[in-house]
């Protein structure tokens, strides 16, 4: 059994054309919330397989309470929005190993709900209230299943494959967290249900001396996708989200279609002298949403902020029995911000140095760099044009300390 609590309070601003000055835009001044779950199982082993079977269940409660909607340079809204989720259910899962072969089968039945949807907002000079919404409990059941099989060809080489489905319930900041980023707005949704995922991979691995390997082609399909799906431009007046200033561009988080994607991700990794590993792992993914009736114009473009391609390596020298260099290099590829495929983020490439110093077998001291060169990595771009960016060049210097 376990419990987490909560909370985070945040201010963001808009920054004048000149910066000159700026003005409150948001003031989230509390954000309660826990999260909590329970699970017991029972397992049965044997030479040839085992067998599992459990219950276990986890829930969230949490709300959001802020000031907003900035009327020259003072907040004159209050808002509380939150609610409740619980998923729970049963499973089992059994394997099978017979030689060269492992057989797993497994499956779950899953209960999911969510309830005390509430979204309630006034005036702060007046303490009217402009906005109440209780919108109605919610909840279903759902099954999900695996079959998987490995066949071991030799001590050199193997084969897998598998077949699944399982399903992602909504997270309280879909189902109730409103959020504006300049003036991209994006609502969230109360009647949201979970996504279901069904998918299948074919795969296989060995070594060859100091190398190993691994490589796996795979297919999913994603039906009832959580995505933000773009509802209009401003300007304009909704009157859940209020006006939408010219420029500007209302979403709301919805079950957008379907989104299938195929692809391949591989990795290796080898000793290539006695002082020098190296490792470099792919990840190549075509992946296209059918918006069908409830998102009619996605169909056919690519998920927001889905690359094509990843890639990173890295290579480790043991240059004296204490001493330790690392290297580290990851690629992605052009994505998009939007789901329109309107704002395209450029491919970024990254590198990553690390020296390690062994005192002790337990203790050593580091320093390490992350985006060594100090690479524009853009991670999100408003309507407006302005981007956002990953953390510039980090450097950090330690101590290390290890058990036994």
């Amino acid at each position: 059994a376990w419990a987490q609590v909560s909370d985070l309070a945040n201010r963001s601003v808009s920054v004048a054309p000149d910066r000159s000055s700026t003005s409150p835009t948001n003031d989230q001044y509390e954000t309660p919330a826990i999260g909590y779950g329970v699970g017991a199982a029972a397992r049965w082993l044997a030479p040839v397989g085992s067998l599992e079977v459990g219950v276990d269940a986890r829930g969230a409660a949490g709300e959001s309470r802020e000031h907003f909607r900035p009327v020259d340079g003072v907040l004159s809204a209050d808002r509380r929005a939150g609610g409740q989720t619980l998923t729970g259910g049963l499973y089992g899962e059994a394997t099978r190993d017979r030689g060269p072969w492992l057989l797993v089968a497994g499956a779950r039945l899953d209960g999911w709900g969510q309830f005390d949807s509430h979204r309630l907002e006034r005036g702060l000079a007046t303490g009217a209230t402009t906005l109440d919404l209780h919108p109605p409990a919610r909840g279903g059941a759902l099954p999900s299943a695996r079959l998987a099989a490995r066949f071991d060809a030799s001590p050199a080489l193997f084969a897998r494959a598998a077949a699944y489905s399982g399903f992602r319930a909504p997270t309280l900041n879909e189902l109730y967290r409103p959020f504006r980023v300049g003036n991209d707005i994006t609502e969230a949704n109360a009647e949201l249900t979970p996504e279901r995922l069904y998918g299948a991979e074919l795969g296989a691995g060995g070594s060859a001396g100091p190398a190993r390997w691994s490589a796996t082609a795979f297919y999913n399909r994603l039906d009832g996708a959580i995505t933000n799906v773009t509802v209009a431009f401003g300007p304009l007046f909704d009157p859940v989200a209020g006006f939408i200033p010219a420029g500007g561009v209302l979403r709301q988080r919805r079950n957008a279609g379907a989104v299938g994607a195929y692809g391949v991700e591989a990795q290796a990794s080898a000793r290539l002298s006695g002082a020098v590993t190296a490792r470099a792992a792919l990840s190549w993914t075509h992946a296209r949403v059918d918006g069908g009736a409830a998102a009619p114009g996605l169909t056919g473009l690519r998920p927001a902020e889905t690359p094509a391609l990843s890639v990173d390596g890295a290579a480790v020298w043991t240059a004296a029995p204490r001493l330790e260099f690392e290297a580290d290099l990851r690629y992605e590829s052009a994505r998009f911000d939007d789901d329109l495929n309107l704002r395209r983020l450029a491919p970024a490439a990254t590198v990553g140095a690390r020296a390690q110093w062994r005192l002790t077998r337990a203790a050593a001291v580091f320093i390490a760099a992350e985006n060594l060169f100090d690479v524009a990595v853009a991670t999100g771009e408003t309507a407006t044009g302005v981007t956002s960016y990953g953390p510039p060049r980090t450097v950090a210097i330690g101590l290390t300390v290890s058990g036994p």
